[in-house]
């Protein structure tokens, strides 16, 4: 029969600091949670749910820790800057379109007089 953990009433402050070690444990080192649970005498299930509860609030975060364990090589910077010049050159091009769409709500008003904005709201 398995020994039931204490429960251990922690601070603030001490919880996110163990959270902190146990999600570089995790991500990082790539430890098990199991081995983590024995070192510190908590409960595999609630470090369990917190890595899932800081997955589900910093997507971004989590996947940057899991990376960081890793080496990371040249492919993936390039890759990431190509697809930050990508982002880069369509967010000019939508900015364009909003340009062109402007000037037309304009140039509709003031040759036709109709105004565009309000056309379809009868």
């Amino acid at each position: 029969m398995k020994k039931r953990k204490k429960a251990i009433v922690l601070s603030p402050s001490e919880k996110n600091a163990l959270l902190h070690e146990l999600l570089e444990h995790h991500y990082v080192n790539h430890g098990s949670v199991p081995e983590f649970s024995a070192k510190k005498g908590i409960c595999e299930s609630s470090l369990y749910q917190w890595i899932r509860k800081f997955e589900a609030e910093n997507p971004q975060m989590a996947e940057q820790m899991k990376k960081q364990g890793k080496e990371v090589t040249p492919e993936d910077y390039k890759k990431l800057l190509q697809e930050i010049a990508e982002l880069k050159k369509n967010l000019a091009h939508e900015k364009l379109r909003a340009d062109f769409y402007e000037e037309m709500v304009a140039f509709g008003k003031e040759v036709y007089g109709i105004d565009l904005k309000k056309a379809g709201t009868k």
